[in-house]
């Protein structure tokens, strides 16, 4: 069994970090992008689908790690601002696929424009080889709470399938 590491108060907790890192991000880019009526977790959409070129809704539920619900509320509200188009998929009809319009593709450049710029001023002073490391790391903590997610999961399911075992028939 692993060695517990003592907790650290909480400015010092990396999630506390990442956290405030988001809202800082969010601070400084939801007014820029007021204008073009989407906020930040919508422009990282848009630019994932600006490098893509078109995307599965479930791919984008993979990638942006939000339940299915979030991510169709905001492709409803994306494209009644004529910024994406969903069709069905070619291959598997109850599949949707989702596109940039051509207003969505300026917007989504915009929103990339933008955070160039932000991710310029993250990174100013750090080493391409602090860079590799700090995205190994981020991704190495990504991966530890995916099992952790996963073991929930199953002792969710080994909990629900005991209480159905256990129930009156």
């Amino acid at each position: 069994m692993k060695k517990k590491s003592a907790l650290p108060p909480l400015n010092d907790r990396i999630s506390f970090l990442m956290h405030r890192i988001e809202a800082k991000l969010e601070v400084i880019c939801n007014p820029y992008f007021r204008r073009f009526d989407v906020a930040l977790h919508n422009s990282r959409m848009l630019v994932l689908l600006l490098e893509t070129g078109q995307a599965r809704v479930g791919d984008l539920v993979s990638r942006m790690v939000l339940p299915q619900s979030t991510i169709s509320h905001q492709l409803r509200e994306l494209e009644k601002r004529k910024l994406i188009l969903r069709k069905p998929g070619i291959a598997d009809s109850r599949s949707v696929i989702v596109e940039l319009t051509a207003r969505g593709r300026q917007v989504a450049r915009q929103c990339n424009d933008l955070s160039a710029n932000v991710y310029e001023a993250m990174v100013d002073g750090f080493s391409p080889a602090e860079l590799d490391r700090l995205r190994l790391q981020l991704r190495r903590i990504y991966a530890h709470l995916e099992e952790l997610h996963a073991a929930d999961s199953s002792a969710v399911a080994r909990r629900s399938r005991k209480a159905s075992a256990q129930s009156p028939k």
